[in-house]
């Protein structure tokens, strides 16, 4: 796992997509704060910082998932993986862990935003540091499906647009679709589409508290597709023998 964790972490910056991301992302996380913390509302939330960067994110997130197993299938690179003597579970957690550490780093650039701003607001630290814990979380999952549609699909570009829609259906289902459903023989499809990952979830952390049932429901979704991913995976090594 750590081999592969290590190869996959290098790659995101010995090719652009790393650099790209993360510009991409401090670029409009800075567009945000301007416009909307400093233009519109005049507040040092990062709540409102991270909300309104929930949709930006969601469009360049592929960038970090695409190529982590669609690109081995189609370079067939991932032969060798099948034939080391290392679980799939193992591969799939190490691919997982480097995507999830450019995350953490990208948000992480974010977090000068918040003291620039507690130059001029009031700021709590604690507050910022719960806010960003609760995005990370729901970030992770949209990271997980990430990763299991790459191991579905042969092209990076494919595996990208795929994750695209998946997370444009997410934020549409959010923030269209469930609203709409207030009809009472509606409330079963709305109880299953409020399962979906959303920033819905992430109340209790926008008040500076941390909600035990969000943190097990974002882990174990993220759990959930890395095992899906993981089976995938077993099933193709399971199919070359």
């Amino acid at each position: 796992m750590r081999a592969v964790f290590r190869h996959e972490l290098q790659s995101y910056f010995t090719t652009p997509v790393g650099y790209v991301f993360l510009l991409m992302y401090t670029l409009l996380t800075g567009v945000v704060v301007v416009s909307v913390n400093i233009g519109q509302e005049m507040s040092a939330s990062m709540n409102l910082t991270l909300s309104a960067m929930q949709l930006p994110l969601m469009l360049i997130i592929p960038l970090l998932t695409m190529r982590l197993f669609a690109e081995e299938k189609r370079m067939r690179t991932d032969q060798l993986l099948f034939t080391v003597p290392v679980r799939c579970g193992a591969i799939v957690l190490g691919k997982m862990l480097a995507a999830m550490v450019m995350l953490a780093l990208s948000m992480g650039l974010t977090l000068l935003y918040p003291l620039v701003l507690s130059r001029f607001a009031q700021v709590s630290p604690l507050q910022v540091l719960t806010v960003c814990l609760g995005y990370y979380l729901l970030n992770a999952s949209l990271l997980g499906i990430g990763v299991l549609l790459s191991s579905l699909c042969v092209h990076q570009v494919s595996a990208a647009v795929l994750t695209l829609g998946v997370n444009l259906t997410l934020y549409l289902c959010e923030h269209y679709v469930v609203p709409q459903l207030t009809a009472s023989y509606l409330a079963p499809l709305r109880t299953l589409l409020g399962l979906l990952p959303s920033s819905d979830r992430l109340g209790d952390f926008a008040n500076g508290i941390i909600s035990l049932s969000d943190v097990v429901y974002f882990l174990s979704l993220t759990g959930l597709m890395l095992f899906l991913t993981d089976r995938v995976l077993e099933y193709r090594r399971f199919a070359r023998r």
